[in-house]
């Protein structure tokens, strides 16, 4: 054969080695083209469509860049704020996947059952992939028979990139198409989350009655929860003396009950965190110890681990007078947030009257939390407060309302409460074992400080980024933004920070403004507080030294937090597009906040209920010429004239809710300067055509050629008709 002769081999070795390669991201387009997303680069690289059919939207891929004939943009088109790579004049650079580095779809996936000619496929649950794919029921108990929309795990065997077309394999049926826990279940399963508590023993001893433990038993403790709290795992009680307060915070003492590298000890190692979800929640424990007898009830004896924190007048904490005692406490009340806000702030006795010794400690608890907040506010940087949005579901499990709660009186009490314990225990494990599991901020990301200073700069705030970097500096910087009238320089400065992240090692927190912080006040709900309490025992009790946390576990942590949020953030949305759905036939007008301006477009919260939606830059004005999408800046310009911030709001109306994506697409019902608004009715019926006619094309590929057409996703290209927020959110 021609390609087995040595000359010709070094010929094609040659042309392959002249090529230009970039490993990248993909990223999937509602249109059919993509771009590819290299990591340091400013400019993304056009995926035509027909090369789109062999990735999907998140694959790792290395590819050839080329140079094409750059096609005229449309007249009027609305500029984004990512550029595409350009070639030479005329020209513009374009990707074409080659090869495979890491498919978007890991080891395993969830999606929906698809019959499509008679063929079993898998609809994958992720709005970002079209695709359809056919897959193989490889399921270990047949028993039950899949029907159409039933929820399964599966496992990608093919990559249309590596092996010419896409196949998948059925690993188990998670739950039928009509189980009302679909949500929950789907969410869990999907990021891997457990679904269920540990399973429970029937007994547990208590461990340490070999310590010794102080009598508090007379001290009024009082929890502050929600209604519906069972594990409550924090109590306070406060005295006041010469130059301030003494805060008692008595925290629930598992660990009493866990030995250290027991079963049940490795199990929430795993766990890392109890799971908070819409109307459930999946504890680190099991609901014995989590709802009983760890939890701090009313009226009965429990062992607890107390901190005794020095605060002065002024709000310093005085770290170093910190006591930790080993007690048992018996709580003198179960009080409920807004009963007792109602109480504080307006006398209101009418659910909640307490006795004459839980109103004192009460009110020395709010003069506490009055004199930490006004020194965190004027010394370190608070931060804004936003309502909590609390979902009340139906028996049935769906959204029935949500209601808006305040930071109130009582809130702030708990909360404040909580921090200055927490400082306290950071300083302490700091001092004493110079190890523990602490939380950390170091402000500025290092890729964005000097657009702080010279965003700051235009505010005649100066500082450098010298400044910036230490913790002053950054906290003087926040109470500025804080002290704007708009929210627009905080809403930046946030995009220009770090994450908070776990450490095994003190360091500081900048956004709280201290240099240690270590929480220890949840341990029913977080490992870590867990792994803190046995620290702080080994210090007071002069114990033989626990297992240290390492690196590894460390991971673990980030990990379960990262993913508990995304699992909540799914249920969220899971329930919003059911709640909502009826809205877009009402044309029902709400209060949009702007909290990013992305590629395609704007993303806004609702002010009524908490939902995130998405407006892309067609459905944003009639007018499409001179209006830019500012996504460095969070500013949509009109004119060169920037005519909406981050933080501004927006009277907006919904136009598509699609269920199959969970996404949520609005339009502006109201324009600042006077700008026109789009045909949305022209429009929205214009995409229906477009997406009906798609479904009805015999070969449209959503399957890559695998001979099934793709009509199993012809209900989810018509409700995702106006659905450039996948786009959206995928850039976000």
């Amino acid at each position: 054969m021609l390609l087995d002769n040595p000359a010709l081999q070094m010929l094609k070795k040659q042309f392959d080695s002249e090529k230009v390669k970039k490993e990248g991201i993909v990223r999937a387009s509602e249109r059919g083209f993509g771009f590819l997303e290299v990591a340091n680069d400013k400019t993304s690289y056009f995926i035509p469509p027909q090369a789109m059919k062999n990735v999907l939207n998140g694959d790792r891929v290395i590819a050839i860049i080329t140079e094409e004939e750059e096609r005229p943009a449309k007249k009027g088109a609305a500029q984004g704020g990512d550029k595409n790579a350009k070639g030479d004049k005329g020209k513009r650079c374009q990707a074409a996947p080659e090869s495979l580095v890491e498919a978007a779809l890991k080891e395993h996936f969830v999606g929906r059952v698809a019959f499509v000619n008679g063929k079993m496929n898998v609809v994958p649950d992720n709005p970002t992939i079209k695709q359809t794919f056919i897959c193989d029921d490889h399921r270990k108990d047949k028993s039950v028979k899949l029907q159409e929309g039933d929820w399964i795990q599966c496992h990608l065997t093919k990559h249309a990139l590596k092996d010419g077309s896409f196949r998948a394999e059925i690993l188990e049926e998670i739950t039928n198409s009509g189980d009302p826990s679909t949500p929950w279940v789907v969410s869990l399963r999907t990021l891997d989350l457990p679904v269920a508590p540990p399973d429970s023993d029937s007994e547990y001893p208590f461990l340490e009655r070999d310590l010794e433990r102080e009598d508090m038993t007379s001290l009024p403790f009082v929890t502050i929860d929600s209604e519906k709290t069972e594990d409550m795992d924090d109590a306070l009680y406060i005295e006041k003396c010469d130059d301030g307060f003494r805060l008692f915070v008595a925290i629930a003492d598992p660990t009493g009950y866990i030995a250290e590298d027991s079963k049940l000890d490795i199990e929430a190692a795993s766990r890392a965190f109890s799971i908070y979800l819409p109307g459930r929640n999946i504890p680190m424990l099991p609901r014995e110890l989590s709802d009983n007898l760890c939890s701090l009830r009313e009226g009965e004896l429990r062992p607890a681990l107390v901190g005794i924190v020095h605060i002065l007048q002024d709000g310093t904490i005085v770290t170093e007078d910190t006591e930790f005692k080993l007690a048992y406490i018996k709580s003198a009340g179960k009080l409920i947030y807004n009963y007792v806000s109602d109480f504080i702030e307006n006398g209101d006795t009418t659910n909640f009257n307490p006795s004459a010794e839980v109103k004192r400690v009460l009110e020395d608890l709010v003069e506490m939390t009055k004199v930490r907040d006004h020194y965190r506010s004027t010394v370190l940087a608070s931060f804004r407060t936003r309502p909590d949005y609390e979902f009340i579901l139906t028996e049935e499990g769906a959204l029935d309302h949500i209601e808006i709660n305040e930071r109130r009186i009582a809130n702030q009490i708990v909360e404040e409460s909580m921090i200055s314990a927490n400082i306290a225990c950071g300083d302490f494990l700091a001092e004493n074992l110079n190890t523990g599991i602490f939380n950390a901020h170091s402000g500025f990301s290092s890729d964005y400080i000097e657009d702080a200073v010279e965003l700051l700069g235009n505010y005649d705030f100066k500082t450098t980024s010298e400044e910036l970097q230490t913790i002053s500096g950054f906290c003087a910087a926040r109470r500025f933004a804080n002290s704007m009238p708009t929210t627009y320089l905080d809403n930046m400065l946030r995009k220009y920070q770090e994450f908070s992240q776990m450490t095994i090692n003190p360091m500081p927190h900048f956004a709280l403004g201290v240099e240690n912080y270590a929480t220890w006040t949840s341990p029913i709900r977080k490992y870590g507080d867990m792994i803190n309490h046995r620290l702080i025992k080994n210090v007071i009790c002069d114990q033989a030294h626990p297992q240290m946390p390492d690196e590894e576990l460390l991971s673990t942590m980030n990990i379960a937090r990262r993913t508990n949020r995304m699992a909540e953030r799914s249920v969220r949305e899971w329930l919003y597009v059911d709640y909502l759905s009826d809205d877009v036939n009402k044309k029902t007008v709400f209060t949009a906040e702007l909290f990013d301006v992305v590629r395609g477009g704007l993303r806004l919260v609702l002010q009524e209920n908490g939902a995130f939606i998405f407006i892309p830059n067609s459905l944003f004005s009639g007018v499409r010429e001179d209006l830019d999408f500012d996504m460095a800046l969070g500013r949509v310009i009109y004119k060169k004239e920037p005519i909406l911030f981050l933080g501004d709001t927006l009277k907006v109306r919904l136009v598509s809710v699609d269920k199959i994506s969970r996404s949520i697409v609005g339009t502006p019902v109201e324009l600042p300067n006077d700008l026109p608004l789009p045909n949305i009715e022209e429009i929205m019926q214009r995409r229906r055509e477009q997406a009906a006619r798609a479904a009805r094309m015999p070969n449209n590929n959503r399957n890559n050629g695998n001979g099934n057409a793709g009509n199993a996703n012809a209900a989810s290209a018509s409700a995702s008709s106006a659905s450039d927020a996948n786009a959206g959110s995928a850039n976000a």
